[in-house]
């Protein structure tokens, strides 16, 4: 069974540390930090290959390179959607914010189910107990510190590798040919309380509820392709080699 997640287990110890430290005074801090792409510079593929040197310790399902998975994830959407190039490329790369641990964050800061900062904490998110030790526990009634109608863009949700991605496709716009709705698909796709735990709905926009059938779309080929063959032949990389050279026109700045 997926997604199960019990006590005192790496995955407990991992989202205690998470929930301990991201506050909405962090989430800004690390918004702040990331405004600016100076970090390197390098082009999808070696971004994709850093991949093989992470294994993401928030994921009960997985204890393989993340690479594995964005085959995986990419090679089901492709089944089911031969001719949808750049739906298959948003699960080939969805993950790749988790290059975030090269630049020296700590796992907490990269992965894990993420949440909304500045409100309530709803009951669904994965290990609600350990978020007492969060300081902003208890803080904020339902809505806290937002409209309702506002909008998911003008959340603070925990800060890791969704965001990131988010941030440098849009920064590097001019050097991919992503549509829109597949950056939102990836900025999205770990906010589990809110597209699977039915949270949040308050702060949706009419632009939001698109986004929401196209995560939950996707979720479908994220989660379940973790079940599938971890032997990643040659021909299906050369694939998606191509694919990326297709969509990507350049180095991206991270």
């Amino acid at each position: 069974m997926l997604r199960t997640y019990n006590i005192n287990t790496p995955q407990y110890y991992f989202y205690k540390e998470m929930h301990k430290n991201q506050s909405i005074d962090y989430v800004k801090e690390k918004q702040k930090q990331y405004s600016i792409l100076n970090n390197r510079k390098m082009d999808i593929h070696k971004a994709l290959s850093l991949l093989d040197e992470y294994i993401d310790p928030s994921d009960p399902d997985v204890d393989e390179e993340n690479s594995i998975h964005a085959y995986q994830t990419a090679e089901r959407i492709r089944k089911k959607y031969p001719e949808n190039k750049q739906l298959q490329i948003t699960g080939l790369i969805h993950d790749l914010g988790k290059v975030l641990f090269s630049l020296g964050e700590p796992s907490w800061c990269v992965v894990g189910d993420t949440y909304v900062l500045g409100c309530e904490f709803p009951e669904c998110i994965v290990y609600y107990d350990t978020l007492k030790e969060n300081p902003d526990f208890k803080k904020y009634d339902k809505n806290g510190i937002y409209k309702e109608g506002c909008g998911l863009d003008t959340l603070y949700i925990s800060f890791g590798h969704d965001e990131y991605l988010y941030k440098v496709l849009q920064h590097n716009s001019g050097k991919h040919k992503l549509e829109t709705k597949f950056l939102d698909i990836i900025r999205y796709h770990s906010l589990y309380p809110w597209h699977t735990g039915g949270e949040y709905r308050q702060f949706m926009n009419e632009k939001d509820e698109e986004t929401l059938k196209n995560v939950n779309m996707f979720n479908e080929f994220d989660l379940y392709s973790k079940e599938d063959d971890t032997d990643i032949d040659e021909s299906v990389k050369q694939y998606y080699k191509s694919l990326l050279d297709e969509y990507f026109l350049d180095e991206l700045e991270w």
